[in-house]
């Protein structure tokens, strides 16, 4: 793809953009968000916002110090680039070195990214973008208006692989840039989520350096954003991040961040005795010890959920019975007690940090054995004398994928011997979890996967739920399940045409609601995002000694050293 022209890129409209269109811790302590969300889902001003520092997080008035090591599992990593990056924690590394014209803050408000300020139509349809000035991207080119129309227009064309390839495609009509210094992008109709989308999916690419391939393979390794970090080293057991000196923003508080590769809790907690690691996930069955010692743990209420993802492609998961009963037979509580000792039994699939986009008026999804059994008998399957239920000579057999990690291991064991007791055969297979996203883009039957909703839960609702017939691989979608349903598509563009939070919040809810009762996913947790860290590293990501819900390294930018310890 050629980099469009200045004159080209003023001129980019919806007829030309059609034309070339032709589309993953555990333990918390609980945050009240309730406020918080209200502002994010508040209606879009019309006016210039300011800018403004995220809510209770001091700017950072002195230079970046010190070295963090960061445990991770670099198989998730391995692609940085925006629009391809799956695994949430590519993504928050990712966040760190491309950005978008918004950014969203800790509290899941949206603040002044590569725009300085904007305003709005009153009919909702103009958005009026002023780029900052003198902002250059980590080798020394200045970011314009084109980097902004480049990655729209790229975000939208037929072999997209962008989260936002549809909200491109769908609902923005033309992007402008009237100047150097000024993006307008005007909507086909209303779309409330759009902050949300800049911030979080269209994260500005370098025109000059992917005119030629959107997806060039060195790029995924080692991008080149305008964010407050850059990446300057790559090896097979670490990745290196190094603070950009020429940000144009609020300085991050750490010099160096190192992302080691460290899969396993154990060689986690070894690596972290030994002075190796300093920020672990925090396992409180294992580790609780280590406060005793010295060692700090840091906590959030996730925005994520945790549960058993269906394939309703297979014949034999299309019986809502055999669904139902794989849920009520399910020992949700053992899950929790044992892997999320601090996390939340989820009866549904948006998690109380949302605050009141969370439907508490869910009924509690509590064990039943028995009417588990009768759902099965209801269905023709009866038990045969291995304990296995039999239909037509057949056994009740279910393929479930469990990644090679001991946490997803833990739980499909725990998962086999509940659906043992009701009949079921469960056969478990191993999968490499760098195979996550070839898996869930196929057929799989049952897999275990945890999903974080985005900063504004009616997009990750559209995300997991909205009638798609792309792949996890393809991009754009969470609907690993092949979920389609009407109702949930118009409640979603209902939502997404309103920016009144009690219209929102009702549509949430009816979502909420509707997939509980056609169940394409079990939800088993709202996980707590902890990390425990060497004495010296403070993580308060959001001014209130807390990790933020939006998910675990989306605010390394916040962490710091304090070299004084």
């Amino acid at each position: 793809m050629k980099t469009p022209s200045r004159a080209a890129c003023s001129d980019m409209t919806r007829r030309t953009l059609l034309a070339r269109a032709a589309t993953a811790g555990v333990s918390a302590a609980a945050l009240d968000l309730t406020a918080q969300m209200r502002a994010a889902a508040a209606p879009i001003p019309s006016g210039p916002t300011s800018v403004v520092a995220a809510q209770g997080t001091p700017a950072n008035e002195v230079a970046p110090s010190g070295q963090i090591i960061l445990a991770r599992n670099l198989s998730e990593l391995s692609t940085l680039h925006p629009f391809v990056a799956r695994f949430t924690s590519a993504l928050a590394v990712a966040y760190h070195v491309n950005e978008g014209l918004t950014k969203f803050a800790p509290d899941f408000g949206v603040t002044p990214g590569l725009a300085s300020e904007w305003t709005v139509s009153d009919d909702q349809l103009t958005f009026t973008f002023t780029l900052r000035q003198g902002v250059t991207w980590h080798d020394g080119e200045p970011f314009t208006a084109n980097d902004v129309l480049f990655t729209i227009e790229a975000a939208g064309a037929e072999d997209s692989e962008a989260a936002a390839q549809e909200t491109v495609r769908t609902y923005i009509a033309s992007v402008e840039a009237p100047d150097d210094a000024t993006v307008v992008i005007t909507l086909t109709e209303p779309y409330s989520p759009l902050l949300t989308v800049l911030a979080e999916q269209l994260t500005i690419l370098p025109a000059h350096l992917l005119a030629e391939n959107v997806y060039d393979e060195a790029f995924a390794l080692m991008p080149v954003g305008t964010g407050p970090y850059r990446v300057t080293g790559r090896e097979a057991s670490f990745i290196t991040l190094e603070h950009n000196p020429d940000y144009w923003g609020e300085l991050p508080y750490t010099d160096t961040i190192i992302l080691r590769d460290s899969p396993e809790p154990a060689a986690q907690q070894a690596g972290l005795l030994a002075g190796e690691l300093d920020v672990v996930p925090y396992d409180p069955t294992t580790m609780a010890n280590l406060t005793g010692q010295g060692y700090a743990v840091f906590r959030g209420q996730a925005g994520s959920v945790h549960g058993i993802n269906i394939d309703l492609q297979s014949p034999l998961l299309q019986d809502l019975n055999i669904r139902q009963a794989l849920q009520l037979g399910l020992d949700r509580e053992r899950i929790r007690s044992v892997l999320y000792a601090e996390g939340i039994i989820a009866d549904t699939v948006v998690s109380p940090a949302y605050g009141e986009y969370h439907n508490d008026a869910m009924p509690e999804i509590a064990r039943d054995v028995e009417a588990a059994g009768a759902l099965l008998d209801a269905s023709g399957w009866v038990l045969g004398d291995d304990d296995v239920r039999q239909k037509d000579g057949q056994p009740l057999t279910i393929q479930y994928q469990a990644w090679a990690s001991q946490q997803w291991q833990n739980i499909a064991a725990i998962a086999q011997a509940s659906w043992l007791e009701i009949g079921v055969n469960a056969e478990i297979q191993n999968v490499e979890l760098a195979l996550l996203v070839d898996t869930m883009s196929s057929r799989y039957e049952l897999a275990t996967v945890g999903w974080p909703l985005t900063s504004d839960p009616i997009v990750g609702l559209a995300q997991l739920f909205q009638s798609t017939d792309r792949t996890l691989a393809d991009g754009g979608t969470r609907n690993v399940f092949g979920y389609k349903n009407e109702q949930v598509d118009a409640l979603l563009a209902e939502a997404f045409a309103t920016t009144e939070l009690a219209d929102r919040v009702a549509v949430a809810h009816q979502i909420q609601e509707i997939v509980a009762a056609d169940l394409p996913f079990i939800p088993f947790a709202h996980p707590a995002y902890q990390l425990v860290t060497q004495p010296e590293i403070v993580l308060d990501e959001t001014g209130t000694g807390a990790l933020s819900s939006i998910g675990p390294g989306f605010f390394m930018n916040r962490w710091r050293v304090n070299e004084d310890s």
